[in-house]
């Protein structure tokens, strides 16, 4: 059993931090042992507009916006000091949620804390101002923040997304209220309280609760912009709310990612590349390769080498240092996968199967390759330890099989020759294609790439989401 209780699920509004008031029907449980362990939480709706209010308050007085650069500079040093003061605690409350090994949430983590000190930096550097010269005299470019942003946070990674959505926000200047996945709550409380004892009051806020708690955000007149991460339906939904406030929406939702492999790569090379990203997260990630594409006389070496890689991984409880593997974030979102499986073995194509599960009475999946030719029809992305494979006859052939789906987040493309890899990578629809790797990516090169499709509506990118939360208005 988690030492974490339902207490450890906080809300903060202005500067008092509680346990939310109302319970929701749908059950926490142990990822490891499947436990129930308590009901979901919400905040009343006096609570959410309390919230509200503080939040448009800080706004209108300037209470973060108008504070001297230094002064905003110093604070996010503040907060990145006390995240980093609990990256442990924040990274056993992410495990707990999304089934994730502890080791890999509390490295991803204190990761991203350390990002804080590029958002300082970024204040200190004059982030929405420019002064240019004309005939006439100075003129003033400026990024201005929207006004209160709500954000609302994915259960894979929720305190990664947190962290990185608050300190974009705050870089251009938007108070914050947080709205957690009804899943993924146990970061609220450590997460509160490092807010609480770094920034002024009332410049970041947390609010809990499930779709009604969220299209109440989201509607409100003081709500100025919407950053979601999340599934297809919830984004439609932000989508519509925000259409009729004709109010601006960052959306970042699901990508069924292909991975083009052309016929000079080395099927052992591709696949010590790519287990390590079907399993990030245990699977559960946007960006994960989901849809192999090989040549059609070579898929055989591939299934063996993916077979080989998959069946040495360890499977076990997310707090053990050797799991490799741990159990999925809650049981509907298992159940769901095993569905998924079920409906590709009933229309005759090959599932293969790997590993054992512990005998814990968790989440937990096998981690499978599907042989999808001959079920082209179902097109769903699979968010778990899948990877579908499909053949090709030529490069065309593949490139228009890697493109037949709506979503187009990531993409990946492995060949010998960087240049082919690239030609290829230039002609898939995805918004972040990586060539000859899955979790690298050079860190001397600017990254940005746009959500095509079903995958959403924004830009995806280090640093990218100030532009988000900002306006432009030139004053000359």
């Amino acid at each position: 059993m988690t030492d974490f209780d339902a207490g450890t699920i906080r809300e903060l509004i202005g500067g008092t931090i509680a346990i939310p008031a109302g319970v929701l029907t749908p059950f926490l449980t142990d990822p490891d042992s499947g436990e129930p362990l308590y009901p979901q939480r919400a905040s009343t709706s006096e609570s959410v507009s309390r919230a509200l209010a503080t939040a448009a308050a800080v706004h209108a007085g300037g209470g973060w916006s108008e504070l001297p650069r230094a002064e905003r500079a110093a604070a996010m040093r503040g907060l990145q000091a006390e995240l980093a003061g609990r990256v442990d605690e924040l990274g056993h409350a992410d495990s707990l949620d999304s089934g994730v090994p502890r080791t890999l949430t509390t490295g991803l983590i204190g990761a991203v804390v350390g990002l804080l000190e590029q958002a300082a930096v970024r204040i200190e550097a004059g982030f929405g101002h420019v002064e240019q010269a004309s005939s006439v005299g100075a003129c003033d470019q400026w990024q201005l923040p929207w006004g209160p942003a709500a954000v609302f946070l994915p259960w894979n990674a929720p305190t990664v997304t947190a962290i990185l959505k608050t300190a974009e926000a705050l870089v251009a200047g938007c108070p914050v209220v947080i709205k957690p996945s009804e899943w993924a709550p146990h970061f609220s409380g450590a997460f509160a309280a490092a807010v609480r004892a770094a920034l002024p009051e009332g410049v970041v806020q947390i609010v809990h609760g499930d779709r009604a708690v969220g299209a109440a955000l989201a509607e409100d007149q003081r709500v100025a912009a919407v950053s979601y991460t999340g599934g297809v339906e919830g984004g439609r939904a932000v989508a519509q709310i925000c259409a009729r406030g004709l109010k601006p929406a960052d959306l970042e939702l699901s990508g069924d990612n292909p991975v083009v492999v052309l016929p000079d790569a080395e099927p052992a090379a591709v696949v010590e590349q790519l287990v390590p990203g079907v399993l990030m997260l245990n699977g559960q990630w946007c960006v994960g390769p989901r849809r192999l594409i090989v040549p059609a006389d070579r898929v055989e070496e591939y299934v063996a080498a993916l077979g080989g890689a998959l069946a040495a991984v360890p499977v076990g409880a997310a707090a053990d240092p050797a799991t490799g593997l741990g159990p999925l974030a809650n049981e509907p979102h298992r159940r769901r996968i095993e569905e998924q499986l079920a409906e590709y073995a009933a229309r005759g194509v090959p599932v293969h199967r790997y590993g054992r599960i512990p005998e814990l009475g968790g989440h937990f999946v096998r981690p499978a390759v599907v042989l999808t030719d001959g079920a082209e029809e179902l097109t769903g992305e699979i968010f778990g330890p899948v990877l579908q494979v499909r053949t090709y006859a030529d490069v065309d052939d593949a490139v228009r099989i890697a493109n037949d789906h709506p979503y187009g987040l990531s993409g990946y493309v492995f060949s010998a020759d960087r240049d082919a890899a690239r030609a290829v990578g230039r002609r898939l629809r995805a918004g972040l294609v990586t060539l000859n790797s899955v979790l690298g990516a050079p860190a001397d090169v600017s990254r940005v790439g746009s959500m095509w499709g079903f995958s959403g509506l924004g830009q995806a990118g280090l640093g990218q989401g100030a532009a988000f939360f900002s306006g432009y208005r030139f004053v000359g």
